[in-house]
Formats: structure tokens, C-alpha cells, sequence
């Protein structure tokens, strides 16, 4: 299998999906839904798969990620759980080319997740059109869950030639003041 076959197609269709990164103006209900928390702090998740011979690890996505939520006012322990999170996954493979030249393939993807309630799912609500009493407050809260509600609008997708750690470092670097400045325009009014 020819994996520039395979990635080209995907850094093509990755360029070609604008960013929405820059955008200004007052907030849509979409990106209210999307990003608001009141400036809450937010937990972070980091997932690095290196099935390459690159130097990029889990401690050193951790510790950038962490870092960029602390300078943003925005970064909340594990140890104290909140109502949402920034999921940081980067996968990264090193595959031998002829040559003797290695080919770097790496994406990656910050997905900011919020536990919401299910309310359609919910028998209780239903059996009591639309009302939840006090005695079924208990029995909805099995009913919110962790989901998605905005992505990076543009994955971190390339390749290259060799080794290249601070190529994908610096997408990460960028990728993450991107959600920032998205996060904290979305949340404004709420964030000192």
C-alpha cells in the first residue's frame, strides 16, 4: 500500500475546510451551545499514540496543553471535575520509504466535550409531558453524558520527509491558541 496515496487526498480535503478560528463578531446560538461555560475552568484529556520513531509523548502534549489552559485562565485539575474538557488526541506513525528517507504521517484532532442532558431519551420526562418533578431529578441525571460540541475546525493532518517533532509540536502550539481565542471570544462576557 502507497501511504502518500492515502494521505494526499486527506491534507487536500484538510485544507480545503475553512477556519473559523479569526472569526469575530457576536456570538451564535450554535457557538453559545458549542463553547459557552461561563469561563468555567475545563479539564483536559491528552491521547498520544507515536508509532514512530518521533520524540512527542504524552508527557510533553500534557504538559503543552496544561500550560496553554493555565496562561489562558482556563485549566482545571483532574483531581477537580467539571462540566466539560479539552480532548487533545495526536496520532503519529514513522513508516521506511525507498531511499532510506522515513515518512512522518501525523493528525490531529482538540475536540472540547460537555456532559449534556438527554432529555429525549429520558422515559420520565416523557411520562410526565415534558416536566421533570423533584422526585425524578435523581433518575435524570443518568441520562447526561459526555459529548462533543465543537471540533478543531481544520484536524492537524501532514507528512514528511524524516523526523520532524517540532513540525507537530508547532501545530499543537497552534492548533490550542486557536480553541483558546475561540473560547474565550465565545465566553467574554463572563471571563475577568
Amino acid at each position: 500500500m502507497n501511504l502518500v496515496k492515502l494521505v494526499i487526498p486527506a491534507v487536500a480535503a484538510a485544507l480545503l475546510v475553512p477556519s473559523f478560528a479569526g472569526a469575530q463578531g457576536p456570538r451564535s446560538p450554535q457557538e453559545r451551545f458549542a463553547l459557552f461555560t461561563s469561563c468555567a475552568p475545563l479539564n483536559v484529556e491528552v491521547f498520544v499514540t507515536n508509532a514512530g520513531a518521533s520524540g512527542v509523548t504524552q508527557e510533553s502534549v500534557e504538559d503543552m496543553t496544561t500550560s496553554r489552559m493555565r496562561q489562558a485562565g482556563i485549566y482545571a485539575p483532574a483531581d477537580q471535575p467539571t462540566w466539560s474538557l479539552l480532548r487533545v488526541t495526536v496520532f503519529i506513525t514513522t513508516q521506511p520509504v525507498p531511499g532510506g528517507v522515513a515518512q512522518t504521517v501525523y493528525i490531529i484532532r482538540l475536540r472540547f466535550m460537555k456532559l449534556v442532558y438527554d432529555q429525549l431519551s429520558d422515559p420520565e420526562l416523557a411520562a410526565n409531558r415534558g416536566r421533570l418533578s423533584t422526585d425524578s431529578l435523581g433518575a435524570a441525571l443518568r441520562w447526561i453524558h459526555w459529548a462533543p460540541t465543537w471540533e478543531s475546525p481544520r484536524p492537524g493532518i501532514g507528512f514528511f520527509g524524516g523526523r520532524r517533532d517540532d513540525l507537530i509540536t508547532g501545530t499543537v502550539r497552534t492548533m490550542l491558541d486557536e480553541f483558546v481565542t475561540e473560547y474565550l471570544r465565545v465566553n467574554a462576557g463572563s471571563c475577568r
